[in-house]
């Protein structure tokens, strides 16, 4: 065992984390190192900060004695052996070689719990008008809420400070974390310490250092996308704009001052933003973590809370590895496999009448149960009870704090609770025209909260159409599905929908059931690795390059449909099709000489699209060049077909080319097409994108980085864009990224 009495740990730290501390000045403790401190006990923890360069630095508590000594820059770190718990108020002392001391007061040794994520954890109790404020006096649970601030590069020092919990200091604290951490304050009777790290609307892969997200293969695509912003920033053009607008800025705001009659308040114009270089946007990987968790990673902690993927769901595949990565990066710094409890997104948005409607919400609460299992010591809180249609922030926190104790209490403190979570999927065993369905966690038996049929269950054939299901409780903790629509069923889902309205399958103690699904069909959001860059990034990148954008936010002004059939509306910045017969939708203006970009993702199976150029238009018919989406075996994807006329152009093949001199270079051109970089280039099940470049009679379409087509032909100069669905039942095509670059006008 180490003899933590008698060694120190010194690491070296970039003088950038103590950027505002000059190497030779006074004594000074890093900002978590401060009165009213909670150390975790039974754990080695660390006291750190800045003194005079090489000189040494010693630190007294709870009868150990430690020394270090300070690097060239200042920095210093002792590790304090583990301590025992204690709820009377003590001091630690830190004394540098000049004699300088500080005393760190009112510490007490207790549970430290770190509370992150996104906006459900940060939404404070003032902000909830929460009435537990008023009652909030516990003078052994102490919070510190961190300053949100970005780094480019990993620091130890962090800003904020602890606060012993009244209701004049809890009130801009985590509700969430106040309500958990009440709970074990309650049924433990110890100090309780609770460190806010939230950042309202933020991504996971900002909380996870960019070490470990080079190692995750589903984040490599997101991280090239974030580089090339970087490469493409100008430092000095942007702060030369900044100035610019900076001056219109004031000389406005001052004649809109001048011009208000008195005793009114002026409407003033926004205040120009310095767009500053892209690693330190708060969404950028890494940006986050750097600034406000890499600090505490000196600080021993007994387990973390974490309430974030809103802000993931359109990457919601991607999501269960970047949350994966994150719970292991996070453990890794720490050097602790400590407790990782997630909370379930709660139901949102309005509410779905059909089964088997894709969602990326749902899909982020399926993979976030997915990880709290994979994951050892993980648990995961299921809240699909409280949300509401409106409102992404539900107001219930209460009950979302109560429930991740129920899982700290049980499995971190080995408390006597059953149930102490929401019933999850086990298993399902297919029995002839049923399906029974085994849940874990399920108390002393499953039952309907509301005493009415279970509700919200699906199930599909092997045909994978959905309907709803007929859903009754056997036994203690099984579920027989069936259908009279499905004779031979092969998969069940419960709770699929983001606001799952009616879903009433409870356990014991009431606590609801997650989501499930026992298929392993590919997701709607498979293949979703980048930001796009959230959009608006990606939309001012083209807007900057002389692109326009076909697709305006919830409108579809540049499109129309010249079929009386079909149906086109835009979901999320992107433009979805749907029909039972094939149809176009086409741009309203023609273009001659352009470049055009396109993602496209088909339906599952082998279903085929395109993107019609320089096409033309007639009631019920569209006609002309197209780039074609080829989902059949023969993976002809950007070759360059010409629908409604000659047939296939490149490649040509007797038999679907119309014309004899397209036959000439038959065996090149499909020579070419089975080059594995052109047969692979269309990825399945997956978005695509593309570029058709035209210029008088040259023709060139790339897909994903891959040059298909580059041929010449002069047979329409002119003409419309188009989107095709190809006419499969119940199928939907999907479309986003539509940018249009006008050549020559």
């Amino acid at each position: 065992m180490k003899n933590y009495l008698l060694c120190a740990l010194l690491v070296l730290i970039p003088i950038s984390c103590f950027a505002q501390q000059d190497p030779a000045s006074t004594l000074k403790l890093a900002a978590p190192i401060a009165d009213h401190m909670v150390l975790q006990h039974g754990k080695p923890t660390s006291v750190w900060g800045t003194a005079k360069p090489e000189s040494a630095v010693t630190v007294a508590f709870a009868g150990q004695t430690v020394q270090a000594t300070a690097d060239p820059t200042g920095q210093w770190r002792v590790t304090l052996g583990p301590l025992s718990i204690n709820a009377e108020a003590a001091s630690l002392t830190v004394t540098a070689a000049d004699g300088s001391k500080i005393a760190v007061n009112d510490v007490v040794v207790g549970e430290v719990w770190m509370c992150s994520g996104q906006s459900n954890m940060e939404w404070s109790l003032g902000q909830l008008k929460d009435p537990a404020i008023k009652d909030a006096n516990h003078p052994l649970v102490r919070i510190f809420k961190t300053k949100s601030k970005t780094s480019a590069t990993i620091q130890s020092d962090c800003k904020g400070d602890w606060k012993v919990c009244t209701p004049e200091t809890v009130a801009g604290f985590s509700a969430v974390g106040y309500h958990f951490g009440k709970n074990l304050s309650e049924k433990l009777n110890v100090p309780i310490g609770l460190v806010d790290t939230s950042w309202s609307g933020k991504k996971v892969e900002a909380f996870t250092s960019i070490e470990k997200l080079k190692t995750v293969k589903d984040a490599l695509p997101l991280l090239l996308e974030w580089q090339d912003l970087a490469d493409k920033h100008d430092a000095k053009s942007a702060k030369a704009k900044y100035a610019a607008a900076m001056k219109k800025w004031k000389a406005k705001r001052t004649k809109i001052i001048a011009a208000t009659p008195k005793g009114q308040k002026p409407k003033l114009p926004r205040k120009p933003i310095l767009r500053n270089q892209p690693e330190l946007n708060s969404s950028h990987p890494a940006a986050i973590f750097n600034q406000k968790i890499a600090p505490w990673t000196n600080y021993a902690i007994a387990g973390t809370i974490w309430y974030q993927g809103e802000a993931n769901r359109a990457r919601a595949v991607q999501y269960e590895s970047l949350l994966t990565a994150l719970i292991e990066d996070w453990r890794a710094r720490w050097d602790n496999e400590f407790p990782f409890y997630i909370v379930q997104l709660a139901n949102y948005q309005a509410a779905t009448t059909e089964p088997g409607v894709p969602s990326g919400w749902t899909e982020i609460q399926a993979i976030q149960t997915k990880v709290s299992q994979a994951v050892p010591n993980s648990g995961i809180a299921i809240i699909n009870d409280i949300g509401t249609e409106e409102n992404i922030h539900p107001p219930n926190k209460k009950d979302v704090g109560h429930r991740l104790a129920l899982l700290a209490l049980k499995r971190h403190y080995k408390k006597d609770i059953d149930p102490f979570s929401s019933p999850l999927y086990q298993s399902h065993e297919t029995k002839g025209d049923h399906i029974l369905v085994t849940l874990k966690h399920v108390g002393t038996g499953l039952k309907s909260r509301d005493g009415e049929e279970l509700k919200r269950f699906e199930i599909a054939g092997a045909d994978k159409k959905w309907y709803w299901a007929k859903a009754e409780i056997v036994g203690k903790d099984s579920i027989h599905v069936s259908s009279g629509d499905v004779p031979e069923p092969v998969a069940v889902r419960y709770a699929w929908a983001s606001n799952p309205t009616g879903a009433n399958l409870v356990n014991s103690a009431y606590l609801p059931a997650s989501v499930f699904r026992t298929d392993d069909w590919p997701l709607s959001t498979k293949g979703e690795l980048v930001l796009s860059t959230d959009q608006s990034d990606l939309a001012k990148r083209m807007k900057e390059q002389g692109f326009e954008s076909l697709i305006n936010g919830d409108e579809m002004d540049a499109w129309r449909n010249p079929y009386d059939r079909g149906q086109a509306k835009v979901v999320g910045n992107e433009i979805h099709l749907l029909a039972n017969k094939k149809f176009f939708l086409v741009s309203k203006e023609k273009v001659s000489d352009f470049t055009l970009f396109a993602d496209i993702k088909l339906p599952a199976g082998l279903a085929n699209s395109g993107i019609m150029f320089r096409c033309h238009v007639e009631p019920n018919k569209v006609y002309g060049y197209q780039a074609e989406c080829d989902g059949s075996e023969r993976r002809w994807s950007a070759g360059l077909y010409d629908e409604g006329r000659r047939g296939w152009v490149w490649p040509s093949k007797k038999g679907r080319s119309k014309v004899e001199e397209f036959l000439e270079y038959e065996a090149e051109s499909q020579a070419f097409f089975k080059k594995p970089e052109v047969n692979g280039a269309l990825k399945r099940n997956d978005w695509n994108r593309y570029k058709i470049t035209c210029i008088g009679n040259k023709i060139t379409i790339e897909l994903n980085g891959v040059k298909v087509t580059d041929i010449e032909d002069s047979t329409d100069a002119e003409g419309f864009i188009g989107i095709q669905h190809h006419g499969e039942k119940g199928q939907t095509y999907r479309f986003r990224n539509i940018y249009l670059k006008r050549i020559g006008e």
